[in-house]
């Protein structure tokens, strides 16, 4: 059975710990490298405690199989606007390929709606292109993001 809803970081905070790594190693790693604490927890626990974060889950026979996390803020480009920006998205592989990412996202749009969101922000690394998923929930390609670390 799985199970969609919203959850907080304190109540997902050990149990998504594997799923993290697994996102790191699948996605992150080859752009960023291995890491060994691929997830701030202590970050993520002040965003939670300043209100400023949304967890969305997916539960598989009651254990955690997949996340939504969205970093909410005031849009500085339009004011009066609270923009919700995807940090993460991870779906265990075999919960993909069918219609359980777009189910967990609609949840979350759903949720940060009821939180006074206006704009959600999806993005994805340019080695996994999300944007037919994107394009299915009426999402609009409207920049693209390039980074380049500084030391």
């Amino acid at each position: 059975m799985v199970a969609i809803q919203t959850e907080t970081f304190a109540q997902v905070r050990e149990e998504a710990l594997p799923l993290t790594r697994a996102h790191w190693d699948e996605v992150e790693a080859a752009l960023h490298g291995p890491e060994t604490a691929p997830l701030d927890a202590e970050q993520y626990a002040r965003w939670e405690a300043l209100d400023m974060l949304h967890i969305s889950t997916l539960r598989q026979d009651g254990r955690l199989a997949g996340y939504a996390a969205f970093s909410l803020c005031p849009c500085p480009h339009r004011p009066g606007v609270r923009l919700a920006a995807l940090d993460g998205l991870y779906l265990a592989p075999g919960l993909r390929g069918g219609l359980a990412v777009l189910r967990l996202l609609r949840q979350a749009e759903t949720a940060l709606a009821e939180r006074g969101v206006g704009l959600i922000q999806y993005s994805s690394p340019a080695s996994r292109p999300c944007d037919a998923l994107y394009r299915r929930l009426g999402a609009q390609h409207t920049e693209s993001i390039w980074h380049k670390e500084v030391r």
